[in-house]
């Protein structure tokens, strides 16, 4: 270690005898305090400091380094400003660390080559040097604690300055905030972004996270209604991925029920991520796929897939996916393993001619399916009576729509002797399906003894007001029947009828709605023979009105 010139050891010697002078004049009389302040040259000069300012003798010590039981006297001694080979004996003389070099302590203790020397300074002086810590940061070696605060003051440089004022705040402030472990705070605000992290109980989080690794947008819609018993989210063309993103976010979440992917044109890999989710998630019991074009060789492969691993799911919904005679042998053999399943709704298809035998045959011995929706397909003909043949057998189902299958006259009698015998079924729809004047009477002469169905809709059908009148007559005559509701709209009728409807009205205690279309007048002759409109059966007519006529309501 070189020495100093000798211009540096005169302006360190008046630094010190300065410093020596102000701590005798603050222990010995407590009255005001005055820095000095070096100036070019070596000359010193002293500054005042506020006269409210005092310093303890407990102060100084702490101020000053020195253990406050050796503060009873303070006499001016001498500061070594470096250490060598020529001074490290006097250095180890000493008993008051404040007189040795900052920067001497800081390398002893930062290197090994001198854990001799600092292992004897801190014997005799243990108060004082505090224990070797290892450095954390490359932050905090930098910014290191000194020993104590007048050692700041000991510097190389000889153009700082430091000022009693300075060293009391500081003293001050050590005092009364205890130093916070750095690691301990670090700790804490790590743990609590950790809870923040994984406490997500409604899966949003999770959900934009799905969305922000696959690049595409968030559905507001879906996060807003997260928690709700009912997920609809028709029409929003969503890709794979946002199915993707929704399915997985879905997989652990017990509110939503009832799942509604009406028109979103849904693809093979999408329809696996649904798949997955249903095996998954067993609070999921309603599905509806509407209108996605399912329908084909992977499309349907991954449906049937769905169908027969189900163990949860009760309604599902494939209406519109253009499911044709191809796809209805793979559809079968999935129906009939599942037997969880109640309402299946297979409307809107392209299920014709060559799919009502094994439909019907399906329906006729399926005993888990309480409704079924086969409107606006194409069972004509044969096909038809097959498909109606399997309802009529059927002994569980209480639902079923065959609305708009133009079904024909030549099923007229087959769907009258399913009312008949069928004592299942509640609601029977054969809207639009070609039906005539003579299949009405049919189906009146069914009604007169069926007393289990509550609902029938033969609107659109080519049916005259005699026919009309008819299936009413029946159901007045019959008052075992449980009949609330019957469709004939859009179809004409006579004022006969019109009153007929009324008796039935009241007969029920007004629980009773029906249909119809315009009223016609009197002079008007229903029954023109056409090809839509057949001849009526005057005969039977007249012996049904003489059976609702036995049968009167009560007088108000």
């Amino acid at each position: 270690m070189p020495l100093k010139n000798q211009q540096r050891i005169q302006t360190d010697t008046a630094r010190n005898r300065d410093r020596t002078h102000t701590t005798t004049t603050t222990t010995t009389s407590k009255k005001t305090v005055s820095t000095s302040k070096q100036l070019a040259g070596g000359v010193v000069q002293p500054r005042p400091i506020s006269g409210t300012t005092k310093i303890s003798s407990a102060t100084t010590s702490i101020i000053f380094g020195i253990n406050p039981k050796q503060t009873n006297h303070s006499q001016p001694t001498k500061i070594i400003t470096e250490v060598d080979d020529t001074n490290i004996d006097e250095v180890l003389t000493l008993t008051d660390v404040s007189l040795i070099p900052r920067s001497f302590l800081t390398e002893i203790q930062q290197d090994e080559v001198y854990a001799t020397i600092l292992e004897a300074l801190r014997k005799k002086m243990p108060y004082q040097i505090p224990p070797k810590t290892p450095p954390r940061q490359e932050e905090d070696d930098e910014e290191e604690k000194p020993f104590s605060p007048h050692l700041l003051a000991i510097d190389d440089d000889d153009d700082d300055d430091i000022s009693v004022d300075d060293e009391i705040s500081s003293s001050s402030s050590s005092e009364n905030n205890p130093i916070v472990s750095h690691e301990d705070y670090d700790t804490d605000i790590e743990t609590e972004s950790i809870v923040q992290n994984v406490h997500d109980p409604t899966g949003r989080e999770q959900y934009r996270e799905l969305c922000q690794q696959a690049n595409i947008i968030p559905c507001s819609y879906f996060m807003a209604h997260i928690q709700d018993s009912e997920m609809t989210l028709r029409y929003h063309q969503f890709n794979t991925e946002d199915i993707r993103a929704i399915t997985k976010t879905l997989y652990t979440n017990l509110n939503v029920e009832h799942l509604f992917l009406d028109g979103n044109h849904l693809q093979q890999q999408a329809t696996k991520h649904i798949t997955q989710l249903i095996l998954t998630n067993d609070s999921i019991t309603e599905l509806s796929l509407a209108d996605n074009r399912l329908g084909g060789d992977e499309g349907t492969k991954e449906i049937c897939r769905l169908l027969t691993l189900n163990r949860n799911l009760k309604k599902i919904n494939l209406s519109g996916n253009k499911f044709n005679e191809l796809d209805i042998a793979q559809l079968i053999e999935a129906f009939e393993q599942n037997k969880i399943l109640r309402k299946l709704d297979l409307s809107h298809n392209c299920f014709g001619e060559h799919c009502g035998k094994t439909l019907g045959a399906f329906i006729s011995s399926n005993d888990s399916l309480e409704s079924i929706d086969l409107s606006w397909n194409k069972f004509r003909g044969r096909s038809a009576i097959d498909l109606v043949n399997g309802i009529k057998e059927n002994v569980r189902l209480k639902y079923c729509n065959l609305e708009m299958n133009g079904l024909g006259p030549d099923s007229g009698q087959i769907l009258a002797d399913c009312i008949k015998q069928n004592s299942a079924l509640e609601e029977f729809n054969i809207n639009g399906n070609r039906l005539n004047t003579s299949n009405a009477f049919a189906i009146a002469q069914a009604l007169s003894s069926n007393d289990s169905l509550q609902v029938l809709k033969i609107a659109n059908n080519q049916i005259n007001c005699d026919g009309v009148l008819a299936v009413f007559l029946c159901v007045k005559a019959n008052e075992a029947n449980a009949l609330r509701e019957i469709d004939f709209s859009y179809t004409v009728v006579t004022q006969e009828t019109v009153d007929v409807c009324k008796d039935i009205v009241k007969l029920k205690d007004g629980k009773f709605r029906y249909r119809i279309g315009k009223v016609t007048p009197p002079k008007l002759q229903p029954n023109s023979t056409s090809e839509c409109y057949v001849k009526t059966n005057e005969e039977l007519l007249n012996r049904l009105r003489s059976n609702a006529a036995n049968v009167k309501p009560n007088a108000d």
